[in-house]
């Protein structure tokens, strides 16, 4: 009789339970919503179709290497724009000029990013980015895109009609180490496969912590001085750039015990050498030309130096494989620079260049 009671009560609970579940239901109210994806990290934005074919013979396709911001369960997002670069030939401005503003993902992964171009005295022109997030791997955005209407980027936004498509690639933080080595100069002569190692950490600015360290004697002048004195230590107010990772891409600056100044610019590369993005990448080489897509397995990097006995020295293009990975700096949540009268990272505007483009 008791076991009976108890039956019948738990029954009458739940029956309740269920009726006033349904009434919450009926009246709109959620007793738990989707989670809103995370998106905040390192993005690369690749238009794959619809550029000018001026655009395309002058800066290649259009690019956005970006750090997106995401409030903790937000929808909102912005950007780091002094992290930001882009490869677009109507961007004439050579830094920290584009920002997202007006950007969302919603709990269904739809994703609108709004790059906002900047340019003295004139009047901001808009990439505008709408596609639908997929986790991957690689973790991607894919859609369609708008520029603004008329000027130099002439496209149909404000109208029902996209400009193209473009695919997003997403790159995890750096904290890890990489080994690998400098090749040499592409002007001149200049020692070749000089071994060295980068050992980096995301800070909780997104800015890059760390060092450069030679690996022997390999990096020296004709003097037979060692060019640096290890290891190169990644400094946070070096008037020649912020440490920093944005896209498919990173950028270091340091010194030396000397004073030396080094700065290395490296981007994501598959075994064949292309950019390890969907949309820079070659699927027709297989796995070879895709399978380091939206990771940080391998950088094909660059470095130049000023000052010691071997001012001006830079090069290399040999690829840097990781090797260990290190736990993060705490952080939020997971998710530009010319020298020497060289387009930097990219080859786009506010950056360091590529293989490709070298």
């Amino acid at each position: 009789m008791i076991k009976f009671y108890r039956l019948s009560s738990l029954t009458s609970i739940l029956k309740r339970t269920g009726l006033a579940l349904a009434c919450l239901t009926s009246a709109g109210i959620g007793i738990a919503s989707a989670a809103v994806p995370v998106v905040q990290g390192r993005w690369e934005f690749v238009v794959t179709s619809g550029d000018s074919p001026s655009q395309l013979s002058t800066m290649g396709q259009s690019i956005f290497s970006t750090y997106l911001l995401q409030t903790l369960g937000g929808t909102a997002l912005t950007n780091i724009s002094q992290f930001t670069t882009d490869t677009v030939a109507c961007d004439t401005q050579s830094y920290n000029n584009v920002t997202v503003a007006d950007s969302s993902i919603n709990d269904q992964g739809n994703v609108v990013v709004d790059f906002t171009v900047t340019l003295s005295g004139q009047t901001p022109f808009h990439y505008v980015f709408t596609g639908v997030l997929a986790q991957g791997p690689p973790k991607v955005i894919t859609g369609t895109y708008q520029r603004s209407a008329g000027g130099c980027t002439g496209g149909n936004l404000g109208t029902a009609n996209p400009d193209g498509f473009f695919t997003a690639t997403w790159f995890p933080d750096l904290s890890a180490t990489w080994v690998g080595a400098f090749d040499a100069p592409d002007v001149g002569s200049g020692p070749v496969s000089v071994p060295a190692s980068f050992t980096l950490t995301t800070n909780s600015d997104e800015t890059l912590s760390g060092t450069v360290t030679i690996i022997g004697t390999g990096l020296t002048a004709a003097s037979g001085d060692a060019c640096i004195v290890n290891p190169v230590t990644l400094q946070p107010n070096m008037a020649e750039g912020v440490s920093q990772s944005s896209g498919a891409g990173f950028e270091l600056f340091g010194t030396d015990a000397n004073g030396t100044r080094v700065w290395v610019n490296a981007v994501a590369t598959n075994p064949d050498g292309s950019v390890a993005a969907v949309g820079e990448d070659i699927p027709a080489d297989g796995n070879n030309g895709t399978i380091n897509d939206g990771t940080n397995n391998a950088y094909t990097a660059y470095y130049g130096i000023s000052g010691g006995p071997c001012d001006g020295l830079g090069g290399g293009d040999a690829p840097f494989l990781l090797v260990t990975k290190t736990k993060k700096v705490s952080k939020r949540q997971d998710g530009q620079h010319d020298h020497d009268g060289q387009r930097g990272q990219h080859g786009r505007n506010n950056s360091l260049s590529r293989s490709s483009e070298r």
